[in-house]
């Protein structure tokens, strides 16, 4: 018997501390791009040719890995 975990709503999730490593590396063209990782969410990246923009960016990618550990019956880590 698989027992279903209770989670908070999403929102709760989204709004959590989350702590990041951004890193600005050069892309093929010699353009320099910011890639942002979230530290508590092993994979969970995203790049943009702005600090800015891959901060806003990065929220959709944390949003499905929670969607996804929800789906999963998963832990969800938090910071």
């Amino acid at each position: 018997m698989v027992i279903k975990k209770q989670y908070k709503k999403l929102s709760y999730y989204l709004n959590l501390p989350w702590t990041y490593t951004i890193e600005q590396v050069n892309n093929k063209n010699n353009k320099n791009i910011y890639v942002v990782r979230v530290n508590e969410l092993p994979g969970i990246c995203t790049d943009a040719p702005s600090v800015d923009e891959a901060m806003k960016l990065i929220q959709e990618p944390i949003a499905a890995a929670i969607e996804f550990y929800m789906k999963n019956n998963q832990d969800i880590p938090e910071p």
